[in-house]
């Protein structure tokens, strides 16, 4: 008997990914290994929640989500991934129960790619993903500089509050800009040098910062622990996510070294801006509270690097 290699393992170990989101067992088991025979990698979630935590930490070809979902309707799930600027051509597919021509036309509008009835079966399914996601491969630029630092600040702030605190952050949009002056109760930062010069720095307020370093040390509260021993931890919080970003960088090429993180706190720290400098921002939201991750590239040297000439370094009132 002749084996019959699929022409995507050809492709090594790096295989396409597809994210099933569906809240049925048995279906869920059926597709993945479907798809997995075909030779894709599948993340399969059963709640949104879960699917766009695995989004923001995984690199994702195409999304296939059920029509109907127990937490979120289906339109506004593909509504929310359309609203990020960089991934309104990732291929969305919604399957059905069956032909409907009112849940095709809601869907279309909310910008899935496809919409296809569960009736037409899995191989009618697989050609068709096969199809879109060959396109979407094809017309994908390669990937830049400057989306690899979105990608990384993402993943490696969402991995730090997961892993050491149990804590599910939910990222805003990245966004590159001139660097701008930056409100806070505590700054941490840690500064950069190599290919790269600058900064890497958290924004936060006071209170998430004592309930992340409570949920870090497994203590029930940070509320009487002394200014000293809060910024040693909230050091280590900004160390490891600039840890993060820099192990994510180094997967495509060694560009920077990082030192020992500096912690400020008052009322009101803000950062200077500086014209030249630019700016990765990613704003976070947890549980009702805010912060702020970002990559400051000095692109004009006035001494000192992005921490010491632009941190200010002592409260000031608004």
């Amino acid at each position: 008997m002749t084996r019959v290699e699929n022409p995507r393992r050809r492709r090594g170990t790096d295989l396409d990914t597809i994210l099933l989101i569906n809240d049925s067992t048995t279906l869920t088991k059926v597709l993945s290994v479907h798809f997995q025979k075909a030779g894709y990698k599948v993340i399969a979630v059963s709640t949104v929640m879960d699917a766009y935590e695995s989004f923001i930490r995984s690199d994702v070809d195409l999304i296939l989500t059920d029509y109907l979902l127990k937490d979120k309707s289906s339109c506004d799930v593909i509504r929310t991934f359309r609203s990020k600027r960089a991934q309104r051509a990732l291929p969305i597919v919604v399957f059905t129960a069956s032909d409907d021509a009112e849940a095709t036309k809601a869907c279309k509008e909310a910008g899935a790619s496809l919409v296809l009835s569960k009736a037409g079966g899995t191989t009618h399914l697989l050609d068709a993903i096969n199809k879109l996601i060959d396109e979407y491969k094809a017309q994908k630029p390669g990937s830049s500089l400057d989306q690899d630092m979105g990608r990384c600040i993402l993943k490696a702030t969402s991995e730090v509050f997961r892993t050491m605190m149990n804590m599910r952050v939910s990222p805003g949009e990245f966004t590159i800009e001139k660097a701008q002056s930056r409100h806070a109760e505590i700054i941490g930062s840690i500064g950069v040098t190599g290919f790269m010069t600058g900064s890497i720095s958290l924004f936060m307020p006071k209170a998430l910062a004592r309930r992340a370093v409570a949920a870090m040390l497994m203590i029930d509260s940070a509320e009487g622990m002394p200014e000293a021993e809060l910024v040693d931890a909230i050091g280590e919080l900004v160390n490891m996510v600039g840890g993060g970003i820099k192990t994510e960088l180094f997967q495509k090429a060694p560009l920077f070294d990082i030192s020992v993180p500096s912690v400020f706190i008052g009322d009101d720290l803000h950062r200077r801006t500086v014209s030249d400098d630019l700016c990765f921002h990613v704003p976070f939201t947890i549980e009702g509270m805010t912060f702020s991750v970002e990559f400051l590239m000095v692109t004009k040297k006035a001494g000192g690097t992005g921490v010491q000439a632009s941190l200010v370094g002592g409260a000031t009132k608004a």
